[in-house]
C-alpha cells in the first residue's frame, strides 16, 4: 500500500525536529525503517481497514479497481470450532461475512494452518473448499502413522489464518 507523500514528509519533519537531526540520506534510510515500524505497530491497532491495490485486476484496465478489497482473519488460537471428520481428520467452516464481499462473485481465498506444533505433519491447511462470498471450509488430515489428530489440534491450538481478495461493489 501507499503512504501519501505529504504524510511521509510531515512524519519525517516531526522525527527530525524531535531528535534534532539535519536532513541526510542516512536519515532517509532511518525514516524508511521508521515508516515500516509505524505501519506494523500503528496499523496493528486497527481492527479493519481497506488496502487499495495499484495493479489492475483484469487485463485492459488502468490502475486498481476501487471496489477491490483485501480482507483477512483467523479462526482464533485455541478457540477454533473444529469438527471431527472421520478418524484422521477435522474441518472448520470460516465466516467471512464481515468482509462484505459481493454475493454474486466468489473472492480469491488463501489459507494456512497455524499453531504451536505438529501441524507440519498434516495436509489440507492451504486447500479451500466451497469458497463463497460469505465463507469457506478447510479440511485437515493427519495420517495415523503420524499420530492421532485428536491429540494435537486442541493441545497445539491449531487455527486457520486467511486472506481473501474480492469485490465490494
Amino acid at each position: 500500500f501507499v503512504i501519501s507523500t505529504r504524510l511521509k514528509q510531515w512524519y519525517q519533519r516531526r522525527v527530525r525536529e524531535y531528535n534534532n537531526i539535519p536532513h541526510s540520506s542516512s536519515m532517509d534510510n532511518m525514516m524508511n525503517m521508521s515508516n515500516i515500524l509505524f505501519l506494523v505497530f500503528g496499523l496493528g491497532l486497527v481492527t479493519c481497514y481497506d488496502i487499495k491495490l495499484v495493479a489492475p485486476y483484469e487485463t485492459g484496465h488502468n490502475g486498481a479497481d476501487p471496489c477491490l478489497r483485501i480482507c483477512g482473519g483467523t479462526t482464533g488460537k485455541g478457540s477454533t470450532p473444529w469438527k471431527l471428520y472421520g478418524d484422521e481428520g477435522i474441518y472448520v467452516d470460516v465466516d467471512m461475512k464481515k468482509c462484505e464481499f459481493r454475493s454474486d462473485l466468489t473472492p480469491i481465498v488463501t489459507t494456512v494452518l497455524a499453531g504451536d506444533g505438529h501441524h507440519w505433519v498434516t495436509t489440507g491447511g492451504s486447500e479451500v473448499y466451497h469458497p463463497r462470498y460469505s465463507g469457506f471450509r478447510n479440511y485437515i488430515h493427519m495420517r495415523k502413522d503420524m499420530g492421532n489428530i485428536r491429540n494435537f489440534y486442541k493441545a497445539d491450538k491449531w487455527r486457520i489464518d486467511w486472506l481473501a481478495l474480492g469485490f465490494t461493489c
